[in-house]
């Protein structure tokens, strides 16, 4: 007798839901007792940068007093201290990393970030799917590449679904190829003229356009030099020969010109003053020996490998706002109106502090 074979039931192909997300979790651990974690790296990261606990805890959101407990926990962890304070005194204390605490937060970060990206790419192929050309196109300053890339993985993580292509370059450069035509769904600038330029011609959705980040201005040697150099009036020095600024066209020239105008510096400065094309291009005169000094973004001089930061310019005295908009005729608008959201969120926040960068209403 045959066997009668019945109908299969065609059942639905799973699909990612937008209520879940991937968490990557790591830990540098000693002998099983946690030592860091991504909190407490970054508070560690910060007071790498601002040599306080104080300022430390505040650029990362969080009580002196925890900050403090943190950093006993993670010494008392780790077997050698990796953080070492002194309380009070004539300067009101101070903090910074010993040698074995550097190596362990750069090691931390560098691991945290290849995971996350691992994963992120992972998921992505797992689960993405359509043809390329239905992905957001983002175009980003250059300034904002390591912090953008950062939280282009967190996104990811939570929404693998989606495909962004990041273009980073000149925000001018930019704005003219969108004006031309170039496929673009999000912009992000540290100068709201060329915003200003896309609206004006139609380009810009008014219901996205906000401030997602802000950067300041630093200066630069390279380790080890230059260490009776503290505030900006040593540039002045005779111990410097060459300052590289940023050309005065891009936004960090720009606010590096009108900084040393305020303080009337400019016109004493300007026969040292060395101007290359962009923010990065600064660090590079550094490193090459064309600048004793370099006067960089923040974000710059927290990741610029074998220099060191002689000053940081208070916020209220030099700062540049970045602005993210969606643009008008992107095949992706409002999956570029969540991403834009997505850049304000806590995560994206962590990111643009972790590169030096301030999030949108944050002030040193």
């Amino acid at each position: 007798m045959p066997k009668t074979v019945l109908p299969r039931t065609a059942l639905p192909k799973p699909a990612w839901t937008s209520d879940w997300t991937i968490g990557v979790r790591l830990w540098m651990e000693r002998r099983g007792e946690a030592v860091l974690g991504e909190g407490r790296a970054e508070l560690l990261a910060a007071i790498g940068r601002t040599h306080s606990i104080t300022a430390a805890a505040k650029s990362v959101g969080m009580s002196y007093r925890r900050a403090w407990n943190i950093v006993q926990e993670v010494n008392q962890a780790a077997g050698d201290p990796l953080v070492t304070a002194a309380v009070g005194g004539a300067t009101g204390g101070g903090a910074q990393l010993t040698p074995h605490g550097h190596f362990a937060v750069d090691l931390f970060e560098q691991l945290h970030t290849a995971v996350r990206h691992a994963a992120a790419g992972m998921l992505h192929r797992i689960v993405a799917t359509g043809p390329e050309a239905d992905c957001v196109h983002l175009s980003a300053a250059i300034s904002l590449q390591e912090a953008v890339g950062q939280i282009l993985t967190d996104y990811a993580l939570q929404n693998p679904a989606v495909k962004v292509r990041a273009v980073f370059g000149a925000s001018n450069e930019l704005a003219d190829h969108l004006l031309a035509g170039a496929p673009g769904d999000l912009f992000i600038t540290g100068d709201a003229a060329h915003l200003d330029r896309l609206h004006a011609a139609g380009k810009i959705d008014t219901r996205g356009r906000r401030t997602v980040a802000a950067n300041g201005l630093a200066a630069i040697c390279l380790a080890g030099k230059l260490s009776s150099i503290h505030a900006p009036g040593d540039l002045a020095s005779k111990k410097i020969k060459h300052v590289a600024v940023a050309d005065e066209a891009s936004p960090l020239g720009g606010c590096t010109r009108q900084y040393l105008a305020a303080r009337r510096l400019y016109d004493a400065l300007s026969p040292k003053l060395v101007q290359v094309d962009n923010a990065r291009a600064v660090v590079t005169a550094v490193h090459s020996g064309a600048a004793e000094v370099g006067l960089s973004f923040t974000s710059d001089a927290a990741m610029a490998s074998g220099c060191r930061t002689l000053f940081h310019v208070p916020a209220s005295q030099a700062s540049v706002q970045y602005e993210a908009a969606v643009l008008r005729g992107g095949q992706r608008i409002d999956a570029a109106r969540e991403l834009l959201k997505f850049l304000s969120s806590p995560q994206a926040a962590r990111s643009f502090r972790r590169c030096g960068l301030r999030p949108a209403g944050k002030e040193k």
